[in-house]
C-alpha cells in the first residue's frame, strides 16, 4: 500500500481534497487484516515522522483524527490504539516528534472531536 499513497502530498492536497483522499485511505484500512493494516500505517506514520514539514505533518493528522471522531466510538477507540501500537513501533526520536504534533493538533480540533479523541485514547 505505501508504494500506492504518498502521505506528504495527500497532506499538500487542500482541505476538501485532503479529507476525501483521507477518509478513503481509512476506508481502505479498516478493511485489512490487522498485521496489514499495522504495516500500512506504519508505512504512513514513518514517512511523515521522517519527512514531513510540520505543516505537512499537522494537516494529515488534523484531517485524519478530524475523520476518525466522526466514527463510532468503538471504531475511534480502535483506530487510536492501532496508531498507538504503530507509533510505539517506531524509533523514540519518530515518536517524540509523533506525540509533538498530536499534541499540537489536539489544540487545533474543535472541542467536540478534541473531548472524543480524548476519551477512546484511554
Amino acid at each position: 500500500m505505501s508504494s500506492q499513497v504518498d502521505p506528504i502530498q495527500i497532506a499538500r492536497l487542500p482541505e476538501n481534497q485532503r479529507e476525501a483522499t483521507i477518509r478513503s485511505i481509512l476506508q481502505m484500512l479498516f478493511s485489512l487484516r490487522e498485521d496489514q493494516a499495522f504495516q500500512a500505517l506504519r508505512d504512513i506514520i514513518s514517512t511523515l515522522a521522517q519527512r514531513a514539514t510540520d505543516e505537512e505533518y499537522i494537516n494529515w493528522c488534523k484531517t485524519t483524527m478530524k475523520i476518525l471522531a466522526s466514527y463510532p466510538d468503538d471504531v475511534v477507540k480502535a483506530g487510536l490504539t492501532l496508531r498507538s501500537r504503530v507509533v510505539s513501533s517506531l524509533d523514540k526520536r519518530l515518536q517524540d516528534r509523533d506525540q509533538a504534533i498530536i499534541s499540537k493538533v489536539l489544540t487545533l480540533l474543535d472541542e467536540s472531536t478534541r473531548q472524543k479523541l480524548m476519551r477512546n485514547m484511554k
